[in-house]
């Protein structure tokens, strides 16, 4: 059973584990790696190492540890990165002057040379991938093992800003363009393939048509273009564009699926690793009943660690769109699209992962994913321009970044995505934020409007001491005063009216409810209410609501603090100003433990009614 509740998926009976490592047969220094995820298993071969068949055999083995269920490499880019850490160790200690021939051989020496031969620049992610490989080594020596995690190496801190909005909006609209233009061409070839297939093509009349629909169906039915009994290519084929162009009028290619993939970042500012790895099977929860639609696919995260890997994205659609028009403004429309167009590769790659292409290298491969650096070259193939310009005046080339473009989505959103608020402000937008400076403008702009909102509104009035002492012993006159009964003044000093932040002297007369009814609105709308009264005893949890809401300052960004508590910070400070500042330091001293815990529920919004 899961943390979630779910049942654990066990296998079908007489189900035997896959064979991943055979240490004492024929392929010892063989690992075969099966993602998590599902998909086609990779073999890493080992024996190619230039050490010592000991040596040979405690790395293939601890790469064996490192991508079996246990380990900490669950995709296939993880595993080839312990891979690369066991090929770098094997070409340095191939490299020194005394190459240990066993693992107990090995020195803490050995481990701090490794590290002063890696490149500056490429020094910390290969004492990292290193240390992640050998910490499932066996029979690691202390002198060694000590070296290895004593090791800190600082990082560099590259900063990188997020994209102009002209640049955002040129990326968007390429990627968007690009999308259509594929749709259209794959629709436009399953379109052809089924007149074809229904002979509504006469072969005398469109003898063109009739050929390509012939070479489409050939295509379809046998992964490959037609061929002579020799083995060549039919004539057909290259007259009608090749290989690659008559493939691509039914299967995306490696740069359609790369601008599918930058146009979902933007649309959803996810990481370039959470988009690539998206299932194709996925839950809609509206149930297509009409309304705007929305679908929620499982993912993984695996750097999160291993009890915090798994979310759930939910991509919704933006409105309800014309179904005849192809509609990519939403992250559910892009991804029903993608789930389209892909759909007939996953089922020859034998993948679940929603992004899937065809490419004709080394035969004719489907492959599941995105291919490396797809997203750059997809760029500077689209001829995506940046605002820079090169040494002729010219618009220069945009280099696409997915970590620009994901901070571009953060800038606009001021939402946090897979990850905490504290996240967002502290290690996102206060670090990277391109414009600095304008970004203050609005902020400084919001937090004046919201605090000038603020004092504009009524806001509650408050009982001094000068009063209480006085309704004590004339309650009638006090209670003239302020504008009540004797009999609420009296239960309002007695704390029987107590709210949260005040008492309420009229609750079924509050604006916030209809007349005669029982006011049902959050407590933090008591500080504009006509019907709030403050008194002294009240201090206290006035001052730890103010405080709190300040520290919230630092768990979110800038602008969401001033959009939502800036407005409520200044209205408890307005109170707080009519009371001496000796008193409202003495109230912040005698806050009890059950206020403590009142204000924690009043903030986690755990009192109001729902």
């Amino acid at each position: 059973m899961s943390a979630q509740g779910r049942r654990a998926q066990l296998p079908d009976l007489g189900y035997t584990s896959p064979g991943r490592h055979e240490p004492l047969g024929n392929n010892r220094f063989r690992v075969v790696f099966h993602p998590e995820r599902g998909g086609r298993p990779t073999t890493f071969d080992l024996s190619d190492l230039p050490v010592t068949e000991a040596m040979c055999e405690w790395l293939t083995a601890a790469l064996a540890k490192g991508t079996g269920p246990s380990g900490s490499a669950r995709t296939l880019a993880s595993a080839r990165t312990l891979l690369g850490a066991a090929r770098s160790f094997a070409r340095y200690l191939d490299s020194a002057d005394r190459s240990p021939a066993t693992p107990a051989q090995l020195h803490g020496t050995h481990w701090d040379q490794y590290v002063l031969a890696q490149r500056v620049s490429n020094r910390r992610t290969q004492v990292i991938n290193l240390r992640s490989l050998l910490r499932h080594g066996s029979d690691v020596p202390d002198d060694f093992a000590a070296r290895m995690h004593r090791t800190q190496i600082s990082s560099s801190n590259q900063k990188f800003q997020a994209y102009s909005a002209a640049e955002f909006t040129r990326i968007t609209a390429a990627a968007k363009s690009h999308v259509r233009e594929c749709v259209h061409r794959i629709h436009g070839g399953r379109a052809l393939l089924a007149r074809w297939r229904a002979g509504e093509i006469d072969r005398d009349l469109d003898k063109h048509g009739w050929e390509r629909g012939w070479l489409l169906d050939h295509i379809d039915r046998h992964d490959q273009v037609p061929r002579y009994s020799n083995g060549s290519r039919h004539n057909l084929s290259t007259a009608h564009g090749g290989t690659a162009a008559l493939f691509a009028e039914l299967y995306p290619t490696p740069q359609d699926v790369a601008a599918a993939a930058a146009l979902l970042i933007c649309l959803t500012g996810h990481n370039l690793s959470a988009i690539a790895t998206l299932p194709a099977r996925h839950h809609r929860p509206d149930g297509d009943a009409g309304a705007s639609r929305t679908a929620i696919v499982e993912t993984i995260k695996p750097r999160r660690g291993r009890h915090h890997a798994h979310q759930s994205i939910a991509l919704h659609e933006a409105a309800a769109s014309a179904p005849a028009r192809l509609d990519l403004s939403s992250a559910y429309a892009v991804y029903q699209v993608v789930h389209d167009i892909c759909g007939p590769v996953r089922a020859r790659a034998e993948t679940e992962v929603l992004f899937a292409y065809f490419t004709p290298k080394n035969g004719m491969l489907f492959l599941p994913g995105l291919r490396r650096n797809v997203l750059g070259e997809w760029a500077q193939a689209r001829g995506v321009l940046g605002d820079t310009v090169d040494e002729t005046g010219q618009p220069a080339p945009l280099r696409l970044d997915s970590r620009r473009l994901r901070m571009n989505w953060l800038e606009q959103h001021q939402q946090p995505v897979a990850h905490t608020e504290q996240t967002l402000a502290n290690d996102y937008l206060a670090r990277h934020r391109g414009n600095l400076a304008e970004y203050q403008q609005i902020v400084a702009a919001t937090l004046d409007e919201q605090v000038t909102e603020a004092r504009r509104t009524s806001v509650m009035r408050s009982l001094t001491e000068k009063q209480i002492e006085h309704a004590r012993a004339d309650p009638g006159a006090v209670a003239a005063q302020v504008g009540l009964t004797a009999s609420v003044l009296t239960d309002l000093l007695g704390g029987r009216l107590d709210t949260v932040v005040a008492g309420c002297v009229d609750n079924t007369h509050s604006p916030h409810a209809p007349a005669g009814q029982p006011c049902t609105a959050s407590f933090l709308l008591c500080l504009s209410c006509p019907c709030a009264r403050a008194t002294p005893q009240h201090l206290p949890v006035i001052a730890e609501v103010h405080d709190r809401l300040q520290h919230k300052a630092k768990e979110m960004t800038p602008l969401r603090w001033a959009q939502r508590f800036a407005g409520p910070v200044a209205q408890l400070a307005d109170v707080m100003s009519r009371y001496p500042d000796t008193v409202i330091e003495e109230a912040r001293t005698h806050v009890s433990e059950e206020q403590r815990t009142l204000v924690a529920r009043f903030l986690a919004r755990n009192l109001d009614i729902r």
